[in-house]
């Protein structure tokens, strides 16, 4: 018994039971909440709770039944707004990635079918992109022993260099690099190794979605000690004029809440703000910025708000040409 209430209160259990009831009940309006909730593996009282649930979801700052709309009237389950779940999605290598290091975490029958289909779900132009990225990126707990991460993990953790093959930003050239690893850190959505160069002689962050490539060496070393590593001011060195952002009042109140250090600089009487956001680049802001729908916008600097408008105007002809 236990082992069965372990396996329901399983968030994974959960996620597939709720991707799996929602188009059911598409294409069953009025199917009965005993029916769905057998057709579920689960009890009714739990179904009803993982309806509950679904009504929280959804994305600021939108309303959860912007997306999707699910009610039980005498015992029979309806969804009535679901057009998020009906249009056929098309992503990016990025997005596409990212989802399939996701469900390789889940795992699961039917796992090597979902994620074909994300693939090919990537316009076929870039599915190259997408196979490098698939096979770099890793979602699971511990990471995998023989990924890059895993191998840097245990090369800082037994002080042993590495030889990495790295992909400089904005280049197509891979370079071998030796490279004592001190540590990992996250920034922007990115995960960075931070160590010592031996090529260029100095400490360097490299993007790990950038390292094709990873061997760890027999060579070992001695870590600085961490207060060196305080004054190498890790990621902190912010370059070239901060990113300034627009926010309604609603969209203030989601991004401020997040860890993306943004500095408000002026504040309207309507709560909406401007901030600015130091050691960012253009595409992390327009991402961010897109987020929360109309409610943002880029100011500055030029290039920055160039690259914002090209992705809305991107996106609008993506929409209106169907």
């Amino acid at each position: 018994m236990k082992a069965e209430a372990a396996r329901k209160d399983d968030p994974r259990e959960r996620l597939r039971r709720v991707l799996f009831l929602v188009p059911y009940a598409v294409r069953h309006p009025g199917i009965t909440v005993r029916e769905l909730a057998e057709r579920c593996g689960t009890s009714e009282a739990q179904l009803l709770e993982d309806l509950d649930f679904l009504l929280t979801v959804g994305c600021p700052p939108f309303a959860p039944d912007d997306f999707l709309d699910l009610y039980v009237e005498r015992d029979r389950v309806y969804v009535a707004l679901h057009q998020s779940f009906t249009r056929p999605p098309r992503f990016t290598e990025s997005e596409a990635a990212a989802l399939a290091a996701a469900v390789k975490a889940l795992a699961g029958e039917g796992k090597e079918r979902v994620l074909e289909a994300l693939r090919q779900a990537v316009p076929r132009e870039r599915r190259k992109g997408y196979d490098e990225l698939a096979k770099r990126i890793y979602a699971g707990s511990p990471p995998a022993r023989e990924s890059v991460m895993g191998r840097l993990t245990r090369a800082i953790a037994e002080r042993r260099a590495v030889r990495i093959v790295h992909v400089t930003a904005g280049r197509t050239e891979e370079k071998e690099r030796v490279v004592r690893p001190y540590t990992l850190a996250r920034r922007f959505g990115h995960w960075y190794l931070f160590g010592h160069d031996r090529d260029r002689g100095r400490e360097l962050p490299f993007r790990l979605d950038r390292i094709k490539d990873c061997a760890v060496l027999e060579e070992t070393f001695e870590p600085p000690p961490p207060a060196a590593l305080a004054r190498a001011r890790l990621f902190s060195e912010a370059r070239g004029e901060p990113i300034r952002l627009r926010l309604s009042r609603v969209a203030a109140a989601w991004a401020l809440a997040r860890p993306a250090r943004l500095r408000v600089v002026e504040s309207g009487p309507k709560g909406e703000v401007v901030v600015e956001v130091e050691g960012a680049d253009a595409e992390w802001a327009t991402r961010f910025v897109l987020s929360f729908g109309g409610e943002a916008e880029v100011l500055s600097p030029p290039e920055a708000r160039r690259h914002f408008d090209e992705a809305v105007d991107r996106a609008l002809a993506r929409y209106l040409g169907g």
